[in-house]
């Protein structure tokens, strides 16, 4: 579902054609990123439709998005890495974020909070969000230095991380951007969350870790449907 890879352009072109297709949504009418491993957040609007809709496109570095207008399709890709979807209850926002090892020792989860708040005035309590698929802690093994940047930034718990073989750690980068939500201020039962990981699960998911960086992308998207007040997820 991204161009990034060694995939054709047009395989990647028709792949989001027939996936869009299934929500009755204009492929070529989505907002994408060009994802960086970051933490910036990128509000977006009408004149922001079909950014990253076709090859070369995509016209802002960042790994989240915002957006108000109804019928704009927000999209971040992932292959191991977690996405975040983040619904207002009482107001026509929707948000997304992809949060990797970098995007979550930047806080990318909290930063979506505070950023929403302060843009629009949205208590942190009448948010909901979701956290995707992603790798699991057992399948995601770090090195020393890594986990020791880990633990100095406050991760160290082994709910996070914790000891494995050959002076590896397993990191659990779910439950850190979840640890992240509720420090944002989000009430524990406004958060969903899967269990399914994309590295064990070879039929359903690509997986960066698991392929050696050999791999396609999947497409995570919400948008708020036009006219309705109503939000559209999938991935």
């Amino acid at each position: 579902m991204a161009f990034h890879t060694e995939d054709s352009a047009d395989n990647v072109i028709e792949n989001r054609l027939r996936f869009f297709k299934i929500f009755d949504i204009d492929h070529e009418k989505i907002v994408a990123l060009n994802q960086v491993h970051g933490t910036e957040i990128v509000e977006v609007g009408r004149d922001n439709c079909g950014e990253g809709a076709l090859p070369g496109n995509a016209l802002q570095n960042a790994d989240a998005l915002i957006t108000t207008r109804p019928g704009l399709t927000l999209c971040t890709y992932s292959a191991d890495c977690l996405l975040i979807y983040y619904v207002a209850i009482d107001t026509p926002l929707v948000a997304i974020a992809h949060a990797g090892r970098q995007g979550t020792l930047g806080g990318m989860a909290e930063k979506v909070v505070k950023q929403i708040k302060a843009r629009y005035g949205i208590k942190p309590g009448r948010l909901l969000t979701f956290l995707a698929p992603s790798i699991c802690k057992n399948c995601y093994t770090v090195d020393s230095t890594l986990a020791e940047v880990f633990n100095h930034a406050g991760w160290g718990s082994s709910v996070y991380i914790e000891p494995t073989y050959g002076g590896l750690w397993n990191l659990n980068l779910a439950e850190i951007n979840r640890a992240q939500l509720i420090r944002a201020g989000l009430d524990k039962e406004n958060i969903d969350q899967s269990s399914i990981c994309t590295s064990c699960r070879s039929d359903l998911f690509y997986s960066y870790r698991r392929e050696r960086g050999k791999t396609g992308r999947m497409m995570g998207f919400i948008s708020l449907v036009a006219g309705r007040g109503e939000k559209k997820v999938g991935q």
